[in-house]
């Protein structure tokens, strides 16, 4: 095992000081670092992209560059310099809604890369999971077609944003064809007729001139203040009204409308794929997220939108809230896994209290690499070989960070407090940056602990430079 060094993110939407989880953890783990509550902590990332990149603590050399030098199934025999997870973990501490965009697959990274480097800095996907700590809320996915067709014919400044009767007379017609709206068959050529209607509304919509936009959104807020709701619920209307303060005449403000409004209670787990339409509103999660930082944009956000991008990634499903939810795996009495469709990460959950027997305090022997997070609590780890070989043991506390090699045994010999960690894994080859170019910026925090209150390490290309 390596304790690491890790990074914070300073992105106008995060928490501010002592409010922020992000700013707290990151304390409790990297000493001699000192939170300013006039500064926002947004993310604590955990892994080797090169926007973040971890460092050994106790020689501040890259894990990358440690992984790279020290053979084990993820060098795969070759001379990189670098080895890279296929994963980076995170968590968030989330005040104001951020940009709502969408994730590439391999394959459309690949040509975005290729034909824009700047906009799109690697040729990886994005898929993502969200864990919550707090009640976590966000939008995620086209709500089911029943409920579009009810907002559609309940808020005429919504069927005038989506082209009018011209576009959303097919698309109702469409979903109204559809067998059993409480139980749709994503097979039936009703459906598919109906995602692709759903797309030219949504295309429309994309092109609007901003006047008319500003227009629309100030229908909207009427038409809520009259008392309009189709199938929009009260919980909801409040985060249309947020938005209407925090992006004032932003088209996003209609994303509620046809995108599921989700919220988790500590817990939960939700994971989406590429080409999901989503955005996080508020709450801390923690969140997995494939080794890249590929985003495409849609609104609320200051920056680079690309509209012909956007619209050929979504996938244009409408579905339920629950298809995104990711169940509880229960595989001892201290860990439970949450395992998504998805290969470049699962989650475990990992609780162990005062009075734990030995055996159950033994966490799974991985025959891959992963990350460990110590969220509350402490306690003492015991390493060793899978031949039981004793390798050390350590004192463990709450803000902790490590790297755990494959194949290493690790069990908890006591704890002193009621402990909870996360730990991040995957059996995937992580994705090539050595050619990826780094666009200096200046909203990293440090970790190079003689400088973490004076220097700002400049490796960030996706700021969030909303205006707070």
């Amino acid at each position: 095992m390596e304790q690491l060094q890790c990074h914070v993110k300073q992105y106008a939407w995060g928490k501010y000081g002592e409010e922020s989880e992000v700013a707290r953890l990151f304390a409790d783990g990297h000493d001699g670092f000192q939170i300013d509550n006039k500064k926002p902590y947004a993310e604590l990332w955990m892994g080797t992209h090169p926007d973040g990149p971890a460092q050994l603590k106790k020689c501040s050399t890259r894990l990358s560059t440690y992984l790279a030098k020290h053979p084990s199934p993820l060098t795969n025999n070759n001379s990189a310099k670098n080895i890279h997870l296929p994963f980076i973990m995170k968590v968030m501490s989330i005040r104001t809604t951020l940009s709502l965009q969408v994730h590439p697959t391999k394959e459309q990274a690949r040509e975005l890369h290729e034909n824009d480097p700047v906009n799109y800095p690697d040729r990886n996907h994005k898929p993502e999971l969200a864990y919550a700590l707090t009640r976590f809320e966000l939008l995620c996915g086209f709500r089911p077609a029943r409920e579009i067709l009810k907002n559609l014919q309940t808020f005429p400044s919504f069927r005038l944003l989506f082209g009018g009767d011209t576009y959303t007379k097919p698309l109702e017609y469409c979903i109204l064809q559809m067998k059993n709206l409480d139980s749709v068959n994503q097979d039936s050529p009703e459906y598919n007729y109906s995602r692709e209607y759903l797309e030219k509304c949504f295309r429309f919509m994309m092109t609007i001139d901003t006047t008319i936009v500003h227009e629309l959104v100030s229908q909207l807020l009427k038409e809520l203040d009259n008392g309009l709701r189709g199938a929009v619920e009260e919980v909801t209307v409040g985060v249309i009204r947020k938005m209407s303060i925090d992006f004032p005449n932003d088209i996003g403000i209609f994303s509620p409308l046809f995108l599921n409004h989700m919220i988790l209670e500590p817990g939960q787990c939700c994971y989406y794929a590429a080409g999901e339409l989503h955005a996080y509103l508020s709450g801390e999660c923690v969140e997995c997220v494939g080794c890249s930082n590929n985003t495409i944009r849609a609104a609320m956000t200051p920056k680079y939108i690309d509209r012909d991008a956007l619209c050929k990634t979504l996938n244009y499903k409408m579905t339920e809230q629950s298809d995104y939810l990711v169940p509880e795996m229960k595989l001892t009495e201290c860990v439970d896994m949450y395992a998504p469709d998805c290969k470049d990460f699962q989650l475990h959950r990992i609780r162990v209290g005062v009075d734990q027997s030995e055996e159950e305090m033994m966490l799974p022997t991985l025959d891959c690499a992963s990350i460990l997070v110590v969220t509350s609590g402490k306690g003492t780890i015991e390493e060793a070989t899978t031949k039981n070989q004793l390798i050390g043991q350590y004192e463990v506390k709450r803000g902790d960070i490590f790297y755990i090699p494959p194949n290493h045994n690790i069990r908890f010999l006591s704890c002193s407090e009621p402990l909870e960690g996360y730990r991040t894994f995957s059996y995937e080859m992580g994705p090539d940056h050595d050619t990826r170019v780094v666009t200096p910026v200046s909203a990293t925090v440090s970790t190079n602990v003689s400088t973490l209150n004076e220097k700002m390490l400049k490796l960030d290309a996706d700021m969030e430079e909303a205006v707070v």
